[in-house]
């Protein structure tokens, strides 16, 4: 047992022991995620020694499970090490690729397969800067044994329809949605049990909705979560997953305040609930008027719940427009009788910025803020509406 440890915390860290050989480019993201067996490289550093491994990279797609099956025709993959890099999937896939693992009592770990120019095709070295999100934080339970390096990235958030996860808050859902989502929800729930996860894992997942950021996983929750069994592994400098004080959670949640832009008396508009790891503690609005040609002055109200008497104000709020950043100037931030802390902030974006983000989807608004004591909340809302405000909106402008 003292020996496979040791060889699979060898695994995770490929030493050169020649002089370095070039690594090849990557190449672009795959559609769909990629099997293939790699060899250590180069051969003259190791020799009759050289480790194999099957690399396992992108998303994780609804023919994922049967390309895996696919994959192993010919080969022996028993006791085998997968090497995950994936931003996660389909749910259901990612259980029965999960559940073959187990079946193949194969070892998982997560990092990047770089190719080696110069040798054999199939000769690499492992990166240990590697990702596994979403589902494929289940899919890696599904290893008889699970290792985690410290530069890798894990996290994890709720399962959402794929096709509404773009503005999940402003969008409509109908009651056979809801029940598939309910079905996955408790088919995850068992796998976790059945892989020898703590439902804790579960739990985490189903808290982080659609509109925050990923929820990264420290070292130590990994280890007490059962998905890292290495207890040697320190924690990275540069991982970020240490949580803050938990805000206080407003005591009734918002209802209805959601329903994509508007537009109304010269003004586009947005609001939102503010979350942290699901729990609401706020509500933000954007507002956006014109300013001057090919400029628009953007508003940030925000108003939020604290959790302790201590003097406390937001100290930035940034505005991503897609790729297009405005750093807001804070007019003010001060708190009230009733803990509560009410910000304003206002600057300036393009007219072209707004125009990329209602033509494109993906060019969602994201809005990051930081307190005085360092909580900090990222949400992301898209362009449900905005076509149609923005409208109201350029009518106005051109007065």
């Amino acid at each position: 047992m003292r020996y496979r440890l040791i060889l699979a915390a060898l695994l995770m860290c490929v030493p050169s022991l020649a002089r370095p050989q070039a690594e090849v480019p990557a190449a672009s993201e795959p559609t769909s995620m990629r099997f293939e067996w790699m060899r250590e490289g180069p051969a003259r550093a190791c020799g009759s020694t050289c480790r194999e491994w099957i690399s396992a990279s992108g998303p994780i797609t609804a023919d994922t499970a049967k390309d895996f099956e696919t994959f192993l025709e010919g080969r022996d993959a028993k006791g085998a090490t997968v090497v995950l890099d994936s931003g996660g999937g389909a749910v259901n896939a990612s259980l029965e690729l999960g559940r073959k693992f187990r079946e193949l009592e194969i070892r998982t770990t997560v990092g990047r397969s770089v190719r080696l120019s110069g040798a054999n095709s199939k000769r690499a070295k492992i990166a240990n800067d590697g990702e596994c999100a979403s589902m494929c934080v289940f899919v890696m339970l599904g290893g008889v044994h699970r290792t985690v390096p410290a530069e890798a990235r894990m996290s994890v958030h709720q399962i959402w329809p794929g096709n509404k996860r773009g503005d999940s808050s402003a969008e409509s859902y109908t009651a056979e949605e809801l029940v598939r989502i309910q079905r996955d929800v408790g088919r995850i729930a068992s796998y976790t049990v059945e892989m020898g996860g703590d439902i804790g894992l579960f739990e985490l997942a189903m808290k982080i909705p659609p509109w925050e950021r990923l929820r990264s996983l420290s070292q130590a929750e990994m280890r007490r979560l059962r998905l890292q069994m290495l207890d040697t592994v320190a924690e990275s400098a540069s991982s970020g997953a240490t949580a803050p004080v938990r805000p206080a959670p407003v005591t009734e949640r918002s209802v209805g305040t959601d329903r994509g832009w508007t537009f109304a008396d010269g003004r586009l508009s947005r609001r939102h609930a503010i979350t942290w790891e699901g729990d609401e503690i706020g509500q933000f609005e954007v507002t956006l008027a014109c300013e001057t040609p090919g400029k628009l002055r953007v508003a940030y109200t925000d108003n939020r719940t604290i959790a302790s008497d201590a003097p406390l104000r937001l100290q930035d709020v940034t505005l991503w427009f897609g790729r297009d950043r405005v750093a807001m100037k804070v007019q003010s931030s001060e708190t009230g009788d009733a803990q509560d802390l009410r910000t304003s902030a206002s600057g300036i974006v393009t007219v072209t910025a707004l125009e990329r983000m209602r033509d494109e989807p993906a060019n969602a608004l994201t809005i990051g803020t930081r307190t005085s004591d360092n909580l900090r909340t990222s949400i992301r809302v898209g362009s449900v509406g905005l076509a149609k405000a923005y409208e109201g909106l350029a009518a106005d402008c051109r007065k």
